[in-house]
C-alpha cells in the first residue's frame, strides 16, 4: 500500500525502516524542516532515507496546514502512520489516507494517556509499560481503536534512557508484527475502553527541579526518570545550575539542613534530603564550588 510517514525522530525513523522491510511502499515522508535541533529530544533527518526509498521529502512545522495537506493529498496514500510527532492530526489531514492513519503510544492505551509517558512511568512507581498501535479517527490523543500492543518490563533501576531504548525495540517489533497485516486488511481493531482511561500531563524542562525536602528514595527516582535523553533534573548552587544525571541514595552520614552537600567521596557529592541523602554520580554544571557545607536549592 502507499504509505506516508509522518515523523521528527529517532523511533519514528526506525519504525519507518521497519515499516518498508515489512512490505509499505514508503511514497512520503513529513517531517520537520532543517537542521535537527540539538535541544529536541531524538530529532534526526530523514533526508538520507527518503533519497533511498525514493520517498517524496515534505518538510512542515504544521502538518494540518493547507500546503502540507495538499503535498501528501498529492502523493494520494493508502495508509498514513504519525510515529514521532508533535502535533495532533486533524479530520482533514485524517481523511487523506483511505485505509486509515494510525499512529503510536508508548503506554499500555487506554491507561496513560497523554505527554511525557516514559519519565511519569518511571515517576509512578510503575512496574511494567508499553507500546499500542491504535488508529487515529480524529483529534483526541491517543483514543482511537488498538491493532496492537507490546509489553516492556520496568526494573526499579530503570532510567529513562534504559526504558526509552526498550521502548524503541518494541515499536519496531509492533510495526514489523502488524504492517503486513493493514497491508492485508486483517489487522485487528479493538475499541478503547472508556471506563478505563487515565492521562498524564505534559512536562516541561523546568519541571525536572529538586525539592531537597523530599525523600531519598523518591529523588532516585526524580533524577532516573528524567535524565538522558530528557533535559534532566536539576538544582541551583547560587545562580548556577546544576544538572544531575545519575544518582542514588544513601544513608545521611549527620544531620543537616535538606540541600546541604555533607560528604564527598570518589564517586560524588552526598546531598542531604527531607529523609536520607542522595549521592551525586553525574552531575554537569559551571558551578566551581560543589563542597562540603554548600548548599543547593
Amino acid at each position: 500500500m502507499r504509505t506516508v510517514w509522518v515523523s521528527f525522530d529517532t523511533i519514528g525513523r526506525d519504525c519507518l525502516e521497519a515499516a518498508a522491510s515489512s512490505g509499505a511502499e514508503i511514497v512520503g515522508i513529513v517531517t520537520l524542516p532543517g537542521p535537527v535541533d540539538p535541544d529536541r529530544s531524538g530529532q534526526c533527518s530523514f533526508d538520507e532515507v527518503a533519497d533511498r526509498l525514493g520517498a517524496s521529502l515534505v518538510e512542515t512545522s504544521d502538518v494540518n496546514s493547507d500546503e502540507t495537506l495538499a503535498a501528501v493529498e498529492a502523493l494520494t496514500p493508502e495508509l498514513v502512520f504519525v510515529v514521532g510527532w508533535s502535533q495532533l492530526v486533524q479530520d482533514s489531514f485524517i481523511g487523506l489516507a483511505r485505509e486509515g492513519v494510525f499512529g503510536m503510544h508508548p503506554t499500555l492505551l487506554p491507561r496513560h494517556r497523554g505527554r511525557a509517558p516514559i519519565p511519569w512511568a518511571i515517576l509512578s512507581g510503575l512496574a511494567r509499560t508499553g507500546v499500542t498501535l491504535f488508529e487515529i479517527v480524529d483529534s483526541t490523543a491517543d483514543s482511537g481503536a488498538i491493532v496492537g500492543q507490546a509489553v516492556v518490563e520496568i526494573p526499579r533501576d530503570d532510567t529513562a534512557t534504559t526504558l526509552f531504548s526498550r521502548l524503541a525495540d518494541a515499536h519496531v517489533e509492533l510495526v514489523r508484527e502488524y504492517v503486513p497485516q493493514l497491508i492485508t486488511r486483517t489487522a485487528p481493531r479493538v475499541p478503547q475502553d472508556a471506563r478505563r482511561v487515565s492521562s498524564w500531563p505534559r512536562r516541561t524542562p523546568a519541571d525536572g527541579i529538586i525539592d531537597w525536602e523530599t525523600r531519598a528514595p523518591y529523588l532516585y527516582d526524580w533524577v532516573r526518570a528524567q535524565t538522558r535523553p530528557y533535559p534532566g533534573a536539576f538544582t541551583f548552587l547560587g545562580d548556577e545550575k546544576v544538572v544531575v544525571w545519575r544518582a542514588r541514595p544513601v544513608e545521611l552520614p549527620e544531620t543537616a539542613p535538606a540541600g546541604t552537600i555533607v560528604a564527598e567521596r570518589p564517586e560524588g557529592h552526598v546531598v542531604a534530603c527531607g529523609e536520607g541523602a542522595l549521592l551525586l554520580e553525574e552531575v554537569e554544571t559551571d558551578a566551581r564550588s560543589l563542597v562540603v557545607g554548600a548548599r543547593l536549592g
